[in-house]
């Protein structure tokens, strides 16, 4: 596939990405994810040029995922320091056998033009990262692994009520994918690894290893000092304790142990409500489990909500965002929701353990058991004087994560070791 656009000079201060996030091509016009979008404009403020891989995902999967909001490349503000670089979507063998060699080519011109290399890995075949990263090691450049979960491991675990054959599958993957990955890792010049999660796993295998989070949020996104003391001064007398969750409707998130956790803390006598912001595979199984649960008035699945400043405004307005994640990942909702001065209550993994360590702003129980989460919720309901304690101390947390620092860092750390 061709470039989209080219530069006319690459210079020394530029970097390459190559990422899985997928251009969407409509009319012969690029597209790119919104907060992706903003990534682009974060990494700009540091690098004079910044060359953007990724994959071209269909259009009939584009059309049928409406949890995305789609952006025009022309739109970006940083759009002059940008050059975009289309790559097959190739996620099958045989896609992925027959344009190996000519994207490889493509990757291998990229990287000798560019001052730095960042690749964000995550998969076996299809995954152009990856394969970036072996064309760096091949040109014996210095190059920084960026991932935000543990892939093998996902697989794994989203795949463990599947069937028979794609069980067997998912493990002949995932036991080809660590050592492919831990091959590349221990090859890096930098391993920046979103979440505590990412950093157990892959640190051990890196030699320059640095936690980071991944953050979209603007310093004037976060929750205020006006509407925070508002917002306490209403927990003692409030009606309904509000619950959220912002995320996909999939097995990672574990929806239906969300919606049994919230029935027991209902069936405690806790005066809740609840609402699920997004869309996923398991969409027509919530909404049967709240009607078997008999959730229906106090549980809403709105769908994904497309306008970021509501999602914004309806998390500041919340008492708890609750999660069930099952899964090693970095969701950036729990990190948005401190920011929100809004506490995670949920299952404990090393991400959420580590955003609230020291700080505060989190309540956790054993990953799988929603009825010791339904209690958790009940207690904190009940609990007005320790709710408020949690909310304070999450906004406070929260005020230590904003696009503009955490961009900063990551990219002081690319030029030190890169």
């Amino acid at each position: 596939m061709p470039v989209f656009e080219e530069e006319a000079v690459v210079q020394d201060g530029s970097m390459l990405l190559v990422l899985p996030v997928p251009f969407r091509q409509i009319d012969g016009n690029l597209y790119f994810e919104e907060q992706a979008c903003n990534g682009l404009n974060r990494w700009s403020d540091s690098f004079a040029h910044v060359v953007v891989a990724a994959p071209v995902i269909p259009e009939h999967l584009a059309a049928g995922n409406t949890s995305v909001l789609w952006k025009p490349v022309s739109e970006i503000a940083s759009r002059n320091s940008l050059t975009f670089v289309p790559l097959p979507w190739a996620y099958g063998l045989r896609a992925f056998t027959g344009q190996y060699r000519a994207t490889r080519e493509l990757l291998r011109e990229r990287i000798s033009k560019s001052g730095y290399l960042q690749f964000a890995i995550g998969g076996l075949v299809g995954d152009w990262a990856a394969v970036a990263c072996l064309e760096a090691i091949r040109q014996k450049r210095r190059f920084a692994i960026h991932t935000d979960r543990v892939e093998h491991e996902v697989l794994l675990e989203v795949t463990k009520n599947a069937s028979f054959p794609r069980r067997m599958k998912a493990r002949l993957i995932a036991a080809l994918m660590k050592p492919y990955h831990r091959y590349l890792i221990r090859r890096c010049s930098l391993g920046l690894w979103h979440g505590s999660d990412c950093y157990h796993v892959y640190s051990p295998w890196c030699r320059e290893n640095h936690l980071i989070h991944d953050v979209h949020t603007r310093p004037e996104d976060g929750i205020d000092q006006t509407t925070l003391e508002a917002k306490l001064a209403t927990v003692e007398t409030a009606e309904k304790i509000r619950l959220c969750y912002a995320g996909r409707l999939d097995p990672m998130k574990a929806p239906l142990d969300w919606l049994k956790a919230v029935a027991v803390a209902r069936d405690a006598g806790a005066p809740v409500e609840a609402v699920w912001f997004g869309e996923g595979s398991l969409r027509e199984e919530a909404e049967a489990e709240v009607e078997r649960l008999k959730l229906g008035d106090i549980v809403s699945l709105p769908g994904f909500l497309r306008d970021r400043a509501q999602l914004l405004a309806r998390l500041r307005a919340a008492h708890m965002m609750a999660f069930t994640h099952v899964t090693p990942e970095s969701p950036r909702c729990l990190l948005e929701s401190l920011i929100s001065g809004t506490p995670i209550v949920g299952y404990e993994n090393k991400f959420a353990t580590d955003l609230t360590l020291g700080h505060g702003g989190g309540s956790f129980v054993a990953i799988h058991d929603w009825e010791g989460l339904g209690r958790r919720i009940a207690e904190l309901a009940s609990d007005r004087k320790t709710l408020r304690e949690l909310i304070r101390e999450a906004a406070t947390n929260g005020r230590r994560f904003n696009d503009a620092a955490v961009f900063a860092e990551r990219s002081e750390l690319i030029r030190r070791f890169c």
